[in-house]
């Protein structure tokens, strides 16, 4: 039975929360986003979701939802039947959705992309990948379902995005599919999407997109983790109904390991299932029940007396080459009426990669308390800890009480204000420890966070951003900036100093997407409150004049935002117009400019170039009228500054450091990793002298990644987007 609390804790929020009106120089300063009238926007509204982002080393943001969890137009939903059936999302297994004869339809259901260029302010709706044939045989009359939604992705060493798994059903449960696919930054930096029909199935020539194989086993919430030879490791994820497997159970844990090699675009996967001290041979549940309401076979049964992968797990590669399974991540997508299929542990685990293929597990520390779901997870640049905020226990979710048992608001679970961190040490048992505090973010109850992120900015301070006391309620709208302090005399990391920011405007909950800028601010969008709906377009699409200068605009009457969740998360009520509850999908993005930004007005320091003595290969390359320059391990280089603050004549408290391109979906910025550069400067201080470390002893992976120049008042510099890649010889 679920728990229900009442209208107290709404007014109690309400009561404690001091709303922060601070100078920008102190809190920051928040500002919608409204893009030029070009593009796939009306005014700030977005017209999408945007649950999948990922910064690109053009600058632009790309920002993709497929099908967005949408229920189609015909759900039930509370007052119109007093007791409503649960949503079944918009693909039924019973349907057959993927039969090519529907393709167009699935398409357009499926058609949420975008790409936001910071700089010009302009949003563009670009297509959704392509669904690709089916290679079964037996199945020719069928395409491959690669819904995007619910997708894990990671940047390659060349700035591309890989994008693998998503929803293939909604409906008997959530499954995967197997398609991947890669976004190309550089093919897309060249197309004119003003001039494109973004709504149409897109020919060659203006598809950023390309196919990049099957995976062994659907996936759904999966994670990649980007290992140092330049491969992609995945984890995770519900399996789909896929060929050559049994018919998969509801929440079945997809149990293979599988690697992605960039450079011959080939797959391999190793099944982990029977591995001595894995996740899946380790009972923590020898009396399992499944949840009565639920199917659950023999194999299911049994699969659940063990652990298993996390869903979205937040993994952490080491520099001795071990992988760190924090067990952070999602079981709420398993949650129940009685929350039977939540795993409850607190195990950790470590991977050892032997050679190429070859795993072996051994146990960490154990957590000092359960797993939590929707905690963030960030390799802290100032300590070399995990460090891990908020999160919410398991539960079966709770129920906010209105007027009546069908009108009850279903929030999901209460979060957390605990920080876990994890301490790597030799010296341990099991390779580290943990410490808990339980009251980190603070000690009110306003501050207890899920679905939020941990920043890393250029300055090394961490910004705790977005997120909610429950999933679907109780959005936490100030940051708190972390500021670290350090001894004067020996320079140890002494902790953080924590401080309220401005609050922002929007609801910020479940889904909600938060990344670092190149120009130093951070992106805010997205937050479900619920499942929207959506009708099927019946009438032609709108003329389409590719001479007008101006993208064709989403057909927002298609869709109904006005659903919260009643007796759980797939039982919808619909709020009347004008009501209090926020829409069920956030469409408005915010920018935040953080205190650091106001240092010393308009001045701003710039890295003007990047130059080199002794190369063998190609340093420097301009692409899409941005120069990029091609670094390699244990090189020497000198970066040119300009506009250096006249406060201070050295370089003594400046840093010069980069930060791997962001990500972020579900809470996680599985992207970002700050280093900091030991460097020299010359008489003048315009000049500064680097270099780079060893890629492998430094634990940094082939990729792009911002550098910052912060300068002597503690004011970062805007990115020069730079390549890692020693693998490489031009760009």
């Amino acid at each position: 039975m679920m728990n229900c609390q009442f209208l107290f804790i709404l007014f109690l929020q309400f009561i404690v929360t001091n709303e922060l009106n601070l100078p920008p120089d102190i809190g920051g300063s928040w500002e919608p986003v409204i893009p030029e009238n070009d593009g796939g926007a009306i005014g700030k509204s977005l017209g999408m979701q945007t649950v999948h982002t990922a910064l690109l080393p053009s600058g632009k943001i790309l920002l993709v939802s497929g099908s967005s969890w949408r229920n189609p137009a015909s759900i039930q939903y509370y007052p119109l039947f007093a007791n409503p059936e649960p949503g079944s999302g918009l693909w039924i297994k019973d349907d057959d959705p993927f039969l090519k004869s529907k393709l167009n339809d699935y398409y357009e259901l499926v058609n949420n992309a975008a790409v936001y260029d910071v700089k010009a302010n302009t949003f563009y709706r670009i297509p959704h990948p392509v669904p690709v044939d089916d290679p079964d045989p037996s199945n020719v009359s069928r395409f491959v379902p690669n819904d995007l939604f619910c997708t894990g992705h990671q940047h390659l060493p060349n700035g591309n995005v890989l994008f693998v798994g998503g929803t293939q059903y909604y409906y008997p449960f959530d499954t995967g599919h197997r398609s991947t696919f890669i976004f190309d930054w550089q093919k897309e930096a060249n197309i004119s999407w003003p001039q494109v029909d973004w709504r149409q199935i897109p020919d060659d020539e203006n598809n950023p997109w390309y196919f990049s194989g099957f995976m062994k086993r659907g996936r759904w919430y999966p994670s990649i983790l980007p290992l140092l030879d330049g491969r992609m490791m995945v984890f995770g994820g519900f399996v789909g109904f896929d060929v050559g497997f049994p018919s998969m159970y509801a929440f079945e844990m997809n149990s293979f390991v599988e690697f992605f090699n960039p450079i011959r675009l080939n797959w391999s996967a190793v099944d982990v299932k029977s591995f001595p001290n894995s996740p899946f041979t380790t009972l923590i549940n020898p009396n399992f029940k499944p949840t009565p309401e639920w199917e659950c076979d023999a194999r299911c049964i049994n699969d659940n007396k063990y652990d298993a992968f996390k869903l979205y797990p937040e993994n952490y590669l080491y520099p001795d080459g071990r992988i760190f399974l924090t067990r952070e991540g999602d079981w709420t997508s398993a949650r129940t009426t009685d929350g039977a299929f939540i795993r409850r542990t607190k195990k950790t685990y470590w991977i050892q990669l032997q050679n190429k293929k070859n795993i072996t597990f051994s146990y960490g520390p154990d957590r000092l308390v359960n797993i939590t779901s929707y905690g963030t997870t960030v390799l802290d640049p100032n300590n070399g800890c995990i460090n891990l905020f908020g999160g919410q226990p398991a539960c079966s979710g709770v129920l906010l009480y209105n007027d009546s048992s069908s009108d009850n608001y279903f929030a999901g679970c209460r979060a957390s204000r605990k920080l876990e961190q994890f301490n790597q040490s030799k010296y341990d048992a099991n390779g580290g420890h943990w410490t808990l505090d339980s009251n980190f973010l603070s000690n009110n109850i306003e501050d207890d966070r899920s679905n939020h992120y941990a920043l890393i900015l250029p300055t090394s301070e961490l910004l705790i951003i977005g997120g909610s006391n429950y999933d679907f309620y109780g959005s936490v709208r100030y940051p708190l900036l972390l500021t670290p302090q350090f001894s004067k005399q020996t320079n140890e990391f002494l902790g953080y100093t924590k401080r309220r920011m401005n609050e922002h405007a929007e609801t910020r909950l479940y889904h909600t997407a938060a990344l670092l800028m190149p120009d130093g601010r951070i992106w805010l969008s997205g937050g479900n409150a619920a499942r929207a709906s959506i009708k099927q377009r019946t009438a032609p699409l709108s003329a389409f004049n590719a001479s007008s200068g101006k993208q064709p605009l989403p057909d927002l009457s298609l869709i109904n935002l006005d659903y919260h969740f009643t007796v759980d998360d797939l039982v919808m009520g619909q709020a009347s117009k004008g009501s209090s509850l926020p829409p069920t999908e956030a469409w408005v993005a915010e920018i935040f400019s953080p205190p650091y930004l106001f240092i010393d007005g308009e001045r701003r320091a710039e890295i003007v170039s990047l130059t080199t003595i002794q190369t063998n290969y190609s340093f420097e390359k301009i692409i899409a009228n941005q120069t990029f320059y091609l670094l390699h391990s244990n090189q020497s280089y000198t970066v040119q500054l300009s506009n250096l603050p006249e406060q201070c004549c050295n370089q003594g408290n400046a840093s010069l450091v980069i930060i791997k391109l962001p990500w972020a979906t579900h809470g996680w910025d599985g992207g970002q990793r700050l280093f900091k550069l030991q460097f020299s400067s010359d008489d003048t201080n315009d000049q500064i002298q680097f270099s780079m470390p060893d890629a492998q002893q430094a634990n940094l992976p082939p990729a792009y990644y911002m550098m910052f120049y912060v300068d002597c008042m503690g004011k970062p510099s805007k990115a020069q987007m730079i390549r890692f890649d020693d693998n490489v010889q031009e760009l």
